[in-house]
């Protein structure tokens, strides 16, 4: 099992596997941190719309409402962070931190039935992290 996992999540975060997968690997004394990286275009577009970045914060966290729940019912222990930054680049960072034993992502692009690739962010984080990464699916 893991001790400390990176979870890059995306608040539109539908696969429910991945939050599977993630029970699978976790064991007594582990602690999934919880990255959500708030891209600069979402930061300039919410500043002309003067949302503050403890708001944006909060929306996302309430969207992130049934990841939360699941992991209280399944006794998984947590963290949240929020970063600003590329998504790519801070989960990249982060990873190759040695804070973390393994990275978690789901591939978005797996959601569409059409798609059989990895996104960009799995992609870069797959090629440039010196941990494990697991991607679900």
């Amino acid at each position: 099992m893991y001790k400390n996992i990176l979870f890059g999540i995306d608040t539109e975060m539908k696969n429910q596997k991945v939050l599977e997968q993630i029970n699978h690997l976790v064991g007594e004394g582990s602690q999934v941190t919880l990255l959500n990286v708030v891209a600069d275009k979402d930061l300039q577009a919410s500043v002309r719309m003067g949302v503050h970045l403890d708001e944006i914060q909060e929306k996302r966290q309430e969207a992130m409402k049934h990841v939360l729940d699941y992991f209280h019912e399944q006794n998984i222990q947590y963290k949240i962070e929020f970063a600003k930054g590329n998504p790519k680049t801070e989960l990249v960072h982060r990873a190759n931190s040695g804070d973390f034993d393994i990275v978690v992502l789901s591939n978005r692009k797996a959601e569409d039935t059409d798609k059989m690739v990895l996104g960009s962010v799995s992609h870069k984080v797959a090629k440039r992290a010196k941990i494990p990464v697991l991607i679900v699916k």
